[in-house]
């Protein structure tokens, strides 16, 4: 009980202060003032809607479009496919009518083209040996036989 001092203060100045200015604001203009505001920020409001739908309806569209183009390229590409696949396939087919001498490199076809040279030369060799019997090189074998005499009527019959 030591420890508590209690002390007694008078405010002097009233709680209260009157108001001096003595009118009051007409309540009519304040409730007119007061809903042009609330029309002002319905149209605030039903302005900012529009602008969201509208937007959302520019994104909307543009990701159809994107989706749209995503589609066709993929479409394309399918086709794209198809096609070359095709073309391949008609592209085999007209390689296998080909010859096989087409396909051969030049220098095989040279080789080749030699080595028939050689068949034909000692076939016509054998032939020819048979004939006479020889043996060996035909080309040391050969002898020159001279020219028929020309005759005035081979020569009209020549001309």
């Amino acid at each position: 009980a030591d420890n508590f001092s209690v002390t007694r203060y008078h405010i002097s100045e009233p709680y209260v202060d009157r108001e001096v200015d003595g009118e009051q604001p007409d309540a009519r203009l304040a409730a007119e003032e007061e809903g042009k505001r609330l029309e002002e920020l319905r149209r605030e409001a039903e302005r900012e809607r529009r602008e969201q739908l509208e937007k959302a309806h520019l994104r909307g569209s543009h990701a159809l479009k994107k989706v749209q183009l995503a589609q066709n390229r993929e479409r394309l590409l399918k086709e794209l496919e198809q096609l070359q696949n095709m073309d391949r396939m008609r592209r085999k087919q007209i390689v296998a009518q080909m010859p096989p001498q087409i396909l051969v490199p030049a220098y095989k076809r040279m080789e080749m083209k030699e080595e028939w040279q050689r068949e034909l030369e000692f076939a016509f060799e054998d032939m020819y040996s048979e004939d006479r019997k020889m043996k060996g090189d035909l080309i040391l074998q050969f002898e020159p036989q001279p020219l028929p005499a020309p005759s005035d009527r081979s020569q009209d019959n020549d001309l």
